[in-house]
């Protein structure tokens, strides 16, 4: 009973409820033990195995649920009380049909209540599960594959489906049927059962664990290969504590009830309870179908019981105990040994009879204890008082035992019973042990009593001494026998006489041992039920636990054998099932799957240290080659896979093949070919050659195929005569026959090599053609076959994947060897190249059988195993071979394929090509380099590092061959679906393998170097097969034939079933199903990588995504990768320019919300951290892609049509509604402590994306106070890496930047709402934890520099040509920071694990390089995302706060970080250029903010003398800085120089400064100075440069440059102090001949006219104009003759046209050029010059009378608005400061005229203007006078103008309605102020 108060197993009720724990099912929790490579490092698993119920229930699994009490009642009701659960109404649950649930449990399946509470529970989390893979809703059955997207978003369709009846499911349940009473306590009892049925298995694993990794013992041989080490394995731990209670020590003297016994009584109580049934059968079909399930568990549990038995006694270190022994045979003899079932339904007879006859075999042979029992028998051989009545004892000393079983094996013989046939065996052998001991016994008391007796007679000792001599043994003595002398005068009977007796009892004549023999091997053929075990049991059901539980099953039967081979001879039987136990059906893959733990190697070294099946087998058929040239072959092919630590175990079989002792050969029958001699005393022990013996016959070669290339014919005889003279034996070899009947068979002593006799052997038979010949010659295709593969193991590396030198040492010696006895100039390669090709043309329609092509498997072994080897003598035959026809474009390949593997239903050949190409694929990534020259090789080696790497194969060549294989296996992937498979499995492998290459080969084209022309990138040889994958993939075909293998892979998925399918099976099916949904995601990332413009894959994946959704349903290992790919889907169809598709409509709202509600449970039960960074990841996709619908559901819990229902019924169903995922990861963000930094990256961009594409998510995130908190709390505590730079960065550290830059992003979005609803206590809140981003957020990232220099610098010097940048990962996928960021460590470590630079010593190589510099590199990411971050914050905090003055100072400090961290800029360009923008651009913002709050504090004058110094950096000439890489920076910092120089102007009002108000303040004399050098620096060469880049090309340079320049000429002229240095002005700006330059530019504007404005005109006289408001410039102006150059412009005939150019006429900016540059110019040199100046204007101005003449009348009130002139009788403001100017200038201009000589001038020489000063006036005063009128006429001719027309006029009393108003009649009464004296 579980605590009341919850625990790890079941937690507290409430929290389940809730949501917050998910419940750890049985199911699961086997699942993740057996089939998750994670599963040892779940702590969630480990708790819950760990936790006191868990283990109570693992000891009691044979009987685990108790019956409900009144105590288990009680504690039920405490459970759920109100006081640990509250029952609501209308929330996710109901707690009263929940305990009503319980209570109708516990008494339908007689279990306490609080276990029935648990299962309870467990269905109502596992129903949106159940309901997605049970209980599709009808709206979503017509989505079929295939169908159009514009079907599926045709408003009609979207309209039938949300109307359509969602109540009917497609099995024809309702969803009323599906949440119905009687349908959810069906579920209930279903979940109970799976309880009871993986409570079972999980048992068994983890007691095989234990068991397996326990201290060493006697039998350990049965759990060898190991690999968890016992001492550091919680799940031995946990095995540990169970099994204990077991009394599994096999000590008598125990107290307590040995467990086995419990387990025989429970497998007798469920065989005979299944008769009864379950006694839930009901008068219908669901309940069958409960009761046909309760069945499949009871036998399951019969399963799981008998295998754990069998662990359990295997692992027993003593003689089974007598009362096990006599349950056990009781118990199978009952049952009729098993051969017969008795059912109810025949399905399960089916499904389980098999593996429990298997079981029972099995078992029964362990029960033995076969070498234990042998050696038990020789050690009580002499003992007279070893008989134990004790049940306990061993059953070899318990009498009772023995006559049962012998009894029980006698029946088995009668009845001829396969299943206990093993058994039988081993108790003949024990029994004929005990009997040989027991004759040998009561013969020596025989003796001795003979000797006694002839003693009292007087014999003599000597006689007594012959007659002892003569004696001799009735049978073969048994190896382990002992004679035990004894007292002579002993009498008593030995305990083997008395079990004698008691075997023989009753038989009369009859040998019962003989009888039992005869029966086992003669008639049930034990070695044919031993191959049969070991070939079909132990390979598909011993495939748990790496293959350990196979290797226990085939050492009980290899033990079986051995014990067999003392009293057996050598016979084929024997060689079958030895071989058939060593070896599994698909045993070389499935060796270089597991390198060295694999069955395979395992139980072959095994057979290798043990001498006895060594000398009974190995030996014996070595002294048979090659007479019997098979067994030996086959038995050395599997001793060849062999692999160990200790090398020295492998010589001898080496040496055995190198140097042969005997040779085994039949000899000619007639004398005239006799060449041997027999002694003269007819002995037929030996015999002695009278001549040379040939070892071939060379009949059967044909003789014209000696000699290939007739020039080397010499060579080739020489070379033929010495192999003749090696395979002779010698005159005068002795030898011995092995029988005496002919022709003799005789043994010779010759040495010789057996690999160069194998080459030879195979060579004779290519010769011969007997390869070719009928099935007749089948044997000679046996042996070649048998060959290849011998010479396959033998070069096969050791560890798969990685090829030592001493392993490529070996095999180029193997290799050699087997050549040597190859004629001609072939070798062993070229010969199994050469029957390749034979076999890929040879008619196979003559043939039958799996033998047919078992010649071309093991070819393509050799193949794979040379690969590693020798690469350069691989890739040239398949660029050559009509395997892939790449020259006879036929492939031999796809023919044999078509017409003899389909047929037969098996694909070894083609799987086995396809395992090839894998291989040439990791070899053409393994050696990239080096065969590109990329890498320094050293002379000495060059030859051996040529084949090692492969280096002579041309690229061309690797090209044609992977597009080759790729063209062929794309039609495979694309028709296998319907090809028939004898083996499911085969299907699988083939279809997981397809996918992981293509998969593998997109990948790497795309993953890594962004060079989007893969064929020009490091593994271009790859590119012409990966752009063949896109064309089928995304061919614009309207067929959907290539995406269609990837959807029935996902319907495959979805169908598994678990069953009795072995764990093999399992494990290939969910493999399948990863790897198509992992190939899908690639297919889509390529898609939108590449920008590529189909669609269709997209759309079809979208529509699959219901079937998407049950997988994710379906199993734990399915969920990452269903998660990427439905990421993969909505992030592609994000990217379609048309509205992107809608998953919610796709994919359904009843199987929506299902989704969404386990994505609710996010990485619940595992707490697995890649799941739930995806899960996040999805949401954000969600939430930004727009997928507007499924967003708000995720987002609010209810999709909007299920609000308005809700709405509208005035109540919440809880059918509708899933928990939010916003409130579930605020929640999530609301514990600091428990912060993941990578989990807590993923769900704060989440959070951070929400509230910034809903603005509504904002307002939720502000009102959780206690995540909010956190984020400031988390903001103040953060501490900065570059306070530490003497360390490396650890791996995490990037990822709290990362956090700190997301919280940013989420304040900022917050702080913006604050503004939009003029709220703004979040800011002022905010501000203090703000510390850490002020100071640090705008620094220099921590960039180090040295690191990546010296790698980049030591890279390219081992490895010249290839650069690291081939290295770096690609946008293709998602690059999460941390040692894996930039460079691809993976992709780098495929290509250079085989230098030794990569790992390098001690650790130091470029692998670890490359992690410190993803490091760093991730740590900068992370700092410049977080500035990113921080500028938008910043800059909207400065406009929440920006009347907090305080605050205003404060960013002051962060514009001179900015700044500074620019100046001292230490990133690389490409990092630096945006980084530096972006710091320029906030500091230009804040600089704004600055200025306008505090526009002459002391705070915003410190940042000019920053910002001039950042400036400088970037060189002298600003005009080059502006059209460089840099010029976008450049137009920030000299903005910011703008700003800052503004603040240093005195106030237009007070004009005096808030800071310096004294004169020669050092603020001040350093303002005025660094003014100075801006002025000589930025303007007058800026200026200068511009104008001359303009000049040479228009595109370099914008307008808004020049007004940039021209706006820091007006403010450094108005800084205080500058005017005090009039020479240095005049020399800086006559030097750089700035006025000059400005003419030239005014000259060339209109030419340099854009959109017909000469805006460059413009520009120019406005510089004009700024120079000329200082006097000492204006004096240098007017010496120059600025005006003359003005005048001689093109531009300048715009105003000497008649009625001239107006503000109304185009282009306007001549306007504003007359009235705001001209005419003040003309001004300002009249001012600074005088009298001199006069008659110069005037005359200027004179010559545009045109222009005058429209002055003066332009205010004439007669003229009104028409057709022709609309803006007749307009009036603008610069019309009003026109006339201002001009009776400024007349009146001038007067004065000057007036005064004459007196002025130092001639006043004649001052021309008139023809500008009416009179009628001004007049209309001037009219117009004053006419207000309203006046208003009415007044328009606005820019922006600026229309602002001021909306705003009020600063002063009130003047009469205006607006500022402009109020500007025009102020311009117009200067004017007039002017004009007073007119009349005069």
């Amino acid at each position: 009973m579980a605590p009341v108060g919850g625990s790890v197993y079941f937690p507290p009720l409430e929290l389940c409820l809730d949501g917050n724990v998910q419940l750890l099912s049985w199911e699961t929790v086997f699942t993740e033990l057996s089939q998750s490579a994670l599963a040892t490092s779940r702590n969630s698993v480990k708790a819950f195995l760990a936790d006191d119920r868990a283990i109570k229930l693992l000891t009691g699994f044979l009987s685990p649920y108790t019956p409900p009490t009144p105590q288990t009642r009680a504690a039920f009701e405490t459970q759920t009380s109100a006081i640990h659960i509250t029952p609501t109404s209308g929330g996710r649950y109901d707690i009263n049909q929940i305990k009503q649930d319980v209570l109708w449990l516990s008494k339908e399946a007689a279990i306490d209540e609080v276990t029935g509470l648990r299962v309870v529970i467990l269905e109502w989390q596992t129903r949106p599960a159940t309901w997605l893979l049970k209980g599709i809703v009808a709206e979503e059955q017509p989505i079929l594959y295939g169908q159009s997207r514009s079907n599926l978003n045709s408003i009609t369709l979207l309209k039938l489906r949300h109307d359509a009846n969602i109540s009917t499911v497609a099995n024809g349940e309702s969803s009323e049927a599906f949440d119905s009473s009687r349908m959810r306590r069906l579920r209930i009892l279903e979940v109970h059962l799976s309880e009871q049925e993986y409570l079972s298995k999980t048992a068994h694993f983890i007691t095989f664990e234990a068991i397996c990794n326990r201290p060493s013992g006697n039998n350990d041989a049965c759990f060898r290969g190991s690999i968890t080490p016992y001492e550091d394995s919680w799940l031995v731990e946990v095995g540990n504590i169970f099994t204990k209670a077991w009394n599994l020590n096999d000590d008598a003297s125990t107290v307590g009830r040995y467990w086995i016994l419990d387990a025989i009584a429970a497998l007798e109580k469920k065989l005979s309870g299944l008769g009864r049934g379950s006694g839930w059968l009901r008068d219908d079909d669901n309940s069958f179908t409960i009761e046909l399930a309760w069945c499949k568990v009871q036998l399951v549990e019969v399963i799981q019981i008998l295998q754990t038995i069998l662990v359990v006694v295997v692992s027993g270190r003593k003689v089974t105990r007598a009362d096990v022994f006599r349950s056990w045979f009781q118990l199978i003899y009952d049952n009729g040994f098993f051969e017969q079932f008795d059912l109810p339904h025949q399905e399960l007879i089916e499904t389980f009879a098999y593996p429990l006859q298997s079981l029972v075999a099995l078992v029964s042979l362990a029960m033995l204890k076969l070498p234990l029992a042998l050696k038990m028998v020789q050690e009580i051989s002499a003992s007279t008082s070893a008989a134990e009545s004790s049940d306990s004892a061993p059953y070899l000393l318990n009498e009772a035992a023995i006559d049962q079983g012998n009894g029980l094996f006698t029946a088995a013989a009668r009845e001829l019973s396969c299943n206990a046939s093993p058994a039988c065996l081993a108790w003949v052998m024990i029994m004929h042990e005990a009997r040989g001991f027991a004759e040998a016994s009561k013969e020596s008391r025989e003796l001795r009593q003979s000797q006694h007796a002839m003693d009292s007679f007087g014999v003599s000792q000597q006689s007594d001494n012959e007659v002892n001599d003569g004696s001799s043994e009735p049978r073969r003595p048994s190896p382990h026998r002992r004679l035990s002398a004894g007292s002579d005068t002993s009498q008593q009977t030995t305990y083997l006489e008395d079990v004698l007796t008691i075997i023989n009892r009753g038989l009369g004549d009859d040998d019962a041992i003989a009888s039992i023999a005869k029966a086992s091997i003669d008639q049930t053929r034990v070695f044919d039920v031993i191959t049969n075990l070991a070939t079909n049991f132990c390979s598909s059901f011993g495939s748990e636990h790496a293959g350990k539980t196979g290797v226990m099953m085939r050492v009980l039967l290899l033990e079986l054998v051995k014990a067999s081979l003392d009293w057996l001879s050598y016979q084929q039987d024997i060689i079958e099932a030895t071989l058939a136990i060593l070896e599994t059906p698909r045993r070389y893959w499935d060796r270089l799957d597991h390198d060295s733990t694999s069955v395979d190697v395992t139980l072959v070294m095994m057979f290798l240290r043990d001498p006895v099946l060594m000398h009974n087998i190995f030996e014996v058929s070595l002294s048979r080659f090659p007479h019997e040239t098979l067994p030996f072959l086959k038995i050395c092919g599997v001793l060849a896979t062999g692999r160990s630590p200790n090398e020295a175990e492998l010589i001898p079989l080496r040496l055995k093949l190198h140097r042969m002792e005997t040779f085994t050969c039949v000899l000619p029958e007639t004398q005239e070919s006799r060449n041997y001699k027999l002694p003269d005393n007819l002995d037929f022990e030996h015999v002695e050659l009278t001549s040379k013996l040939e070892m071939f016959d060379d009949s059967l070669v044909n003789k014209s195929q000696r000699f290939i290339i007739p020039n080397n014919e010499n060579f080739a005889k020489g070379r033929q005569t010495c192999l003749s003279d090696y395979f002779q034996l010698p005159e005068g070899t002795s030898g011995r026959p092995l029988s005496d009947k002919k022709p003799l068979i005789v043994l010779w002593q010759h040495e010789y090599s057996a690999l160069q006799y194998l080459g030879r052997t195979l060579q004779r038979a290519v010769q011969s053609k007997s390869l070719h010949a009928t099935p007749a010659t089948g044997d000679t295709r046996e042996i070649a076959s048998d060959i290849i593969q011998l010479l396959t193991a033998m070069i096969s590396s050791p560890s798969k994947g990685n090829v030592t030198q001493r392993a490529h040492e070996v095999a180029r010696l193997v290799l050699e060897e087997a050549s040597e006895g190859i004629e001609r100039n072939e070798d062993i390669i070229s010969l199994v190249y050469s029957i390749l090709e034979a076999e890929l043309h040879r008619n196979h329609s003559g043939s039958s059988g799996d033998s047919t092509n078992q010649l071309l498997v093991k070819c393509i072994h050799f193949m794979y195993a040379l690969l590693p080897v020798l690469p350069g003598r691989v890739w040239p035959f398949l660029g050559r071979s009509t395997l892939l026809g790449l020259h006879s474009n036929e492939s031999r390949l796809a023919a044999f394929v078509a017409a003899f593997e389909i047929t037969s239903g098996t694909y070894d050949f083609l799987a086995g090509c396809i395992r090839l190409f894998e291989a040439l694929i990791e070899d053409s990534l393994t050696h990239t380099l080096s065969r590109k020259g990329y890498q320094n090789v050293s002379k000495r080696f060059v030859d051996t590092e040529l084949d090692f790497h492969g280096t002579g194969v041309t690229e061309a060549t690797m090209t044609k061959i992977i597009y080759g294989f790729v063209s062929l296996f794309i039609d495979v992937f694309d028709t296998c679906r319907s090809w028939r498979f004898v083996s499911l499995e085969q299907r699988l492998e083939i279809n997981i393998r397809l996918c992981s290459l293509f998969n593998s080969i997109l990948c790497s084209c795309y993953e890594v170097d962004d060079e989007l022309d893969i064929s020009k990138k490091m593994n271009s040889f790859l590119a012409p097969a990966a752009e063949y994958l896109l064309d089928v993939f995304f061919s614009k075909a309207s067929n959907d034939l290539p995406i269609q293998p990837l959807f029935q892979m996902f319907k495959d998925g979805l169908a598994s079933q678990s069953g009795m399918l072995s764990a093999r099976h399992l494990r290939y099916e969910a493999v399948q199903t990863e790897i198509s949904l992992r190939f899908g995601a690639t297919l889509l990332r390529v898609n939108k990588y590449l920008g590529l413009s189909s669609r269709r894959l997209a759309e079809q994946l979208l529509v699959a995504t219901p079937d998407l959704a049950k997988l994710y349903a379906k199993q734990n290992t399915y969920k990452l990768p269903v998660i990427e790919l439905i990421e993969a889907i909505i992030r592609t169809t994000g990217n379609f320019d048309t509205h992107a598709a809608s998953l919610l409509a796709h994919m359904g709202q009843g199987t929506a919300k299902g989704f969404l509600d386990l994505l609710s449970n996010l990485d619940q039960p595992f707490h697995d951290l890649d799941l739930s960074i995806s899960i996040w990841r999805l949401l954000s996709a969600i939430v930004s892609q727009r997928q507007q619908w499924f967003a708000i559901y995720l987002l609010t819990g209810s999709t909007p049509r299920d609000t308005i229902r809700d709405k509208d019924s005035g109540m919440i169903p809880r059918t509708h509604h899933v928990r939010s995922m916003l409130k579930i990861a605020l929640d999530r963000l609301s514990n600091l402590d428990t912060w993941i930094p990578e989990e807590a990256v993923s769900i704060l961009k989440f959070v951070a994306l929400a509230g910034d594409y809903w603005p509504w998510v904002t307002g939720e995130i502000l009102k959780d106070s206690t995540a909010i908190g956190n984020f400031m709390q988390f903001l103040k505590d953060m501490k900065p890496y570059r306070n530490n730079r003497a360390s490396d960065p650890s791996d995490s550290h990037p990822n709290l930047i990362q956090m700190a830059s997301l919280i940013t992003d989420i304040c900022a979005i917050g702080v913006h709402h604050s503004i939009e609803t003029g709220d703004t206590l979040f800011a002022k809140t905010l501000l203090p934890n703000l510390e850490y981003l002020l100071k640090d957020a705008a620094a220099i990232p921590s960039y180090n520099i040295s690191l990546h220099t010296n790698l980049r610098k030591n890279f390219e010097a081992k490895f010249p040509g290839c650069s690291l940048m081939c290295f770096k990962q690609t946008s293709f996928r998602h690059r999460s920071l941390g040692k894996d960021f930039y460079y691809s460590t993976t992709f780098a470590s495929n290509v250079l694990r085989y230098d030794p630079s990569w790992n390098g010593t001690d650790d130091n190589g470029f692998a670890k390089e490359f992690v410190r510099a993803n490091i760093n590199l991730s740590l900068v990411e992370a700092e410049v995302n977080q500035f990113h971050s921080f500028k938008t914050l910043v800059t909207q905090m400065s406009a929440a706060l920006n009347e907090d003055h305080a605050f205003q100072k404060r960013i002051t400090q962060v514009i001179r970080t900015c700044l500074q961290s620019n100046l001292d800029n230490t990133l690389p360009q490409a990092i630096f250029d945006r980084l530096a923008q972006a710091r320029a651009d906030l500091a230009f913002t804040l600089m704004q903010r600055v200025v306008e709050v505090l526009p002459r504090s002391e705070e915003a004058q410190s940042i000019l003398k920053t910002v001039w110094n950042t400036l400088r950096c970037h060189g002298p000439d600003f005009g080059l800085a502006l059209i460089g890489p840099e010029a976008e920076q450049i137009r920030a910092l000299l903005k910011i120089m703008y700003l800052a120089l503004q603040a240093h102007v005195p106030d237009p009002a007070t004009r005096v400064l808030e800071s310096t108000t004294i004169a020669h303040h050092p603020s001040r004399i350093e303002a005025a100075s660094t003014t100075l050098e801006i002025l000589a620096g930025v303007v007058a060469q800026g200026f200068r440069s511009l104008t001359t880049y303009l000049h040479e090309d228009i595109t370099k340079v914008l307008p808004a440059d020049f007004a940039l320049i021209n706006a820091i000429l007006r403010t450094c002229l108005r800084v205080p102090d500058v005017d005090r240095h009039p020479e240095q002005l005049v020399t800086q700006f006559t030097d750089d001949h700035t006025a000059r330059y400005a003419c030239t530019l005014l000259s060339w504007s209109d030419q340099l006219a854009v959109d017909n404005d000469p805006i460059y005109g413009e520009l120019s006289m406005t510089f004009l104009l700024e120079l000329s408001t200082v006097p000492a410039l204006s004096e240098s102006l007017a010496v120059g003759g600025i005006l003359a150059q003005i005048s001689s412009a093109n531009i300048m005939q715009y105003y000497r046209r008649p009625g001239g150019i107006g503000p109304f006429n185009e282009p306007t900016s001549m306007y504003n050029i007359w009235v705001r540059n001209i005419l003040p110019l003309a001004l300002n040199l009249l001012e600074a010059v005088g009298a001199p100046m006069a008659a110069e204007t005037a005359a200027f101005l004179a010559q545009f009378r045109g222009q005058i003449a429209r002055s003066a009348g332009s205010f004439d009130i007669k003229p009104t608005p028409s057709v022709t002139d609309p803006a007749a009788g307009r009036i603008t403001l610069s019309m009003a400061s026109e006339a201002h100017s001009m009776a400024l200038i007349v009146s001038i201009l007067d004065t000057f005229r007036d005064a004459g000589a007196s002025a130092g001038i001639v006043g004649s020489d001052i021309a008139h203007l023809d500008w009416d000063r009179n009628q001004v006036k007049e209309d001037l005063e009219s117009w004053v006078q006419r207000k309203r009128a006046l208003q009415e006429c007044i328009v606005a001719t820019n922006e600026k103008e229309e602002v001021w027309s909306r705003q009020r006029p600063s002063l009130a009393q003047g009469g205006a309605d607006n500022q402009l108003e109020e500007k025009v009649v102020d311009e117009i009464r200067a004017a007039l102020a002017l004009l007073g004296d007119v009349d005069v």
